[in-house]
């Protein structure tokens, strides 16, 4: 199976497209529309919704397109929770699911260092003129 075509942002930051730009030629990123994810479907259950503001308050970078992959995450998630307050075993394939989901995500330490984050706004430094 052939490596997963390089994104053009990661070819931007990283030469590759300025070294050989006829191989990105007519390619584009995909566009996002910038809008909230929104509130969580009406089908999901408390503990499923309870996931789904937990991820969507957390991590800011989500867009309404990410909808369908906060949905299934926050299925995987609700599902355990619901099990571990009944004290039921939890399967390893609904722990696994809920890992890969959150990777997906960029919700895990590792995750997300891969998520473009936006620069940090520089504060007002009444000090600042006397730096040299």
């Amino acid at each position: 199976m052939p490596r997963p075509k390089t994104p053009l942002s990661k070819a931007k930051l990283t030469g590759a497209m300025a070294k050989d730009p006829q191989r990105y030629r007519g390619r584009s990123e995909p566009s996002t529309s910038g809008e909230p994810v929104g509130d969580p479907p009406k089908h999901l259950n408390t503990h499923c919704k309870d996931v789904w503001h937990d991820l969507v308050g957390s991590l800011d970078w989500l867009q309404r397109e990410d909808r369908i992959a906060v949905e299934v995450a926050a299925i995987a998630i609700g599902q355990v929770r619901t099990l571990m307050k009944l004290g039921e075993p939890i399967p390893a394939s609904l722990l696994a699911a809920s890992n890969t989901s959150l990777g997906k995500l960029g919700a895990t330490p590792t995750d997300r260092q891969k998520v473009a984050q936006p620069p940090d706004e520089p504060e007002d430094d009444p000090f600042a003129r006397f730096d040299a």
